[in-house]
C-alpha cells in the first residue's frame, strides 16, 4: 500500500489551510503540524550498525545499482532525491563541496563530515536512505543510535550475529522505534558456508519477536547482482534474502505515508470541512449502526467497510468528538462483519489475501481496545482506512 505524492498534495494544502484557521485547540493544532511535517517530507530510513556490517551495500542493493559503494569510509550518508545525480559534502568550516555523479565514483575530501547524494529517482521522492555509522565506545553508539531513533521512521539494524552488546544498545531504543525496524543478518552467504545460519536465527527470533518486525538474513552482494545482471535473475533475487526485505520495507513505508494521510483525512473533517476534490466528503449522521448482511463481492465488502467507517466518524462530530468505547466497539463491529462477508465469498487468491488483511487488521483492533483512550480510538478509525485502501488493491483473482 502507498501514496503518490500527487494523492498527498492536495491533502497537504488542505490540512495546511486548516490549521491556519487557528479555531483548532491547541493540542491538535501540536497533532496536526506535526501530521504537516511528516506529509510534506520522505519516509526516512536510516541504515545503521557497526562498521564493516555491510550497510552501504544493503542500501546499494535497496537502490537496485551501485550508489555508495566502498567510498563513505565511515560517514554519514544520505540518499534523497534530486534532478540530477550529485555529491554534496558538508566539510567542519561549514562548506558544502558539490560534485556531479556518485558517490562510488567520487573521491571523498578528507575533511567531509557527512555527505548527501542526490539521485534522480523517482522512488526517492516517497522515501530517502541513511546510513548511520555506529563507532566509539559505548556510550557514543547510543547517544548516535538515539540521534538516529529521533530522525528515522524505519530503522534497520545491520549486525552479522547480533552480539549481546549489541542487542543491550538496541534495547534502550523506544517502542515506538522498534515497531518500525528490521533486524538484517548481512553476508548471510558466509553464515551459509559456516552452516550456522539456521541456529543463529532460532536462537535471534525470540529476542526479535521482542525488539524488532522480523529477522531478515540478506546477501546484499548477490541481490544486488540479481538486479544488476543482463538478464532478468528472479531465483538469485529472491535466495538473497532481497526481496523478502525490499517488499517488507516498502509495505511499512507505505503504512506509515498512509496512516499519516488518514489521520491528516480525519483532523480535516473533524475541523476543516471537506476533503479535497478527490475524496467524498462524508454522508449525513445515520442511526446507531447495525451489521450489515454479509456482502456478495469484495468490491461490496470495500463499500461497507467505507460506508460504515464515515457513518462512524459523522456520528462523532455530531457528538462533539470521538469517544472511545463506542468508537471502538463499534470500529470491532465494522471489521467483524468484514471478516464476515469476505468468509461468504467464493474462494479465491484476492479473497484468501483481503481476509489474512481483515484477521491481521482485528487482531490489531484488539490491541487498540486494550487503552480505552481517545489516541485508541484515532489509531482505530485509521486501521479501518488503512485496511480500505489495502483491500483496494489486493489485485482480482
Amino acid at each position: 500500500m502507498s501514496l503518490s505524492q500527487r494523492d498527498i498534495t492536495p491533502l497537504v494544502g488542505q490540512l495546511e489551510h486548516t490549521l491556519s484557521t487557528g479555531l483548532l485547540p491547541p493540542d491538535v493544532t501540536g497533532w496536526g503540524s506535526q501530521l504537516l511535517q511528516r506529509l510534506r517530507q520522505p519516509v526516512r530510513v536510516a541504515v545503521t550498525g557497526a562498521p564493516g556490517t555491510g550497510k552501504s551495500a544493503l542500501i546499494d542493493m535497496l537502490l537496485g545499482r551501485v550508489v555508495i559503494g566502498k567510498t563513505a569510509a565511515g560517514l554519514p550518508v544520505e540518499i534523497c532525491y534530486g534532478p540530477e545525480e550529485q555529491v554534496v559534502f558538508d566539510t567542519p568550516a561549514g562548506a558544502r563541496r558539490q560534485q556531479a555523479g556518485c558517490l562510488a565514483d567520487t573521491a571523498v575530501p578528507p575533511d567531509a563530515l557527512r555527505v548527501r547524494q542526490h539521485l534522480p529517482d523517482l522512488r526517492l521522492r516517497a522515501h530517502s536512505f541513511c546510513e548511520i555509522p555506529l563507532a566509539g565506545p559505548p556510550g557514543r553508539q547510543q547517544d548516535t543510535l538515539q540521534q538516529a531513533a529521533a530522525m528515522a521512521d524505519i530503522i534497520l539494524w545491520c549486525s552479522e550475529t547480533f552480539p549481546e552488546a549489541e542487542q543491550a544498545l538496541w534495547s534502550a531504543m523506544p517502542d515506538s522505534t522498534k515497531d518500525h525496524s528490521f533486524l538484517v543478518l548481512t553476508m548471510a552467504d558466509r553464515q551459509i558456508m559456516r552452516g550456522i545460519l539456521p541456529g543463529l536465527i532460532q536462537s535471534l527470533e525470540p529476542v526479535a519477536a521482542e525488539e524488532f518486525l522480523g529477522v531478515y538474513p540478506v546477501a546484499a552482494i548477490q541481490g544486488l547482482t540479481a538486479q544488476t545482471a543482463g538478464a532478468p535473475a528472479e531465483d538469485l533475487w529472491r535466495s538473497s534474502g532481497g526481496r523478502q526485505l525490499a517488499e517488507d520495507v516498502q509495505r511499512q513505508i507505505g503504512l506509515g505515508r498512509a496512516s499519516d494521510a488518514d489521520q491528516a483525512e480525519l483532523l480535516i473533517r473533524q475541523f476543516g470541512g471537506p476533503l479535497p476534490a478527490d475524496a467524498p466528503p462524508p454522508p449525513a449522521a445515520s442511526p446507531a449502526a447495525v451489521p450489515p448482511a454479509p456482502a456478495a463481492s469484495l468490491a461490496a465488502a470495500l463499500d461497507q467497510l467505507q460506508s460504515g467507517a464515515e457513518d462512524m466518524l459523522a456520528q462523532a462530530e455530531a457528538a462533539g468528538g470521538p469517544q472511545a468505547g463506542p468508537v471502538l466497539a463499534h470500529c470491532m463491529d465494522l471489521i467483524r462483519s468484514l471478516t464476515a462477508s469476505l468468509e461468504a465469498m467464493p474462494g479465491s487468491d484476492a479473497v484468501s489475501a483481503a481476509r489474512e488483511a481483515a484477521q491481521d487488521g482485528e487482531e490489531l483492533l484488539m490491541l487498540c481496545q486494550l487503552e480505552q483512550d481517545e489516541d485508541a480510538a484515532i489509531d482505530a478509525v485509521t486501521l479501518l482506512f488503512q485496511l480500505k485502501k489495502e483491500l483496494a488493491e489486493v489485485p482480482p483473482g
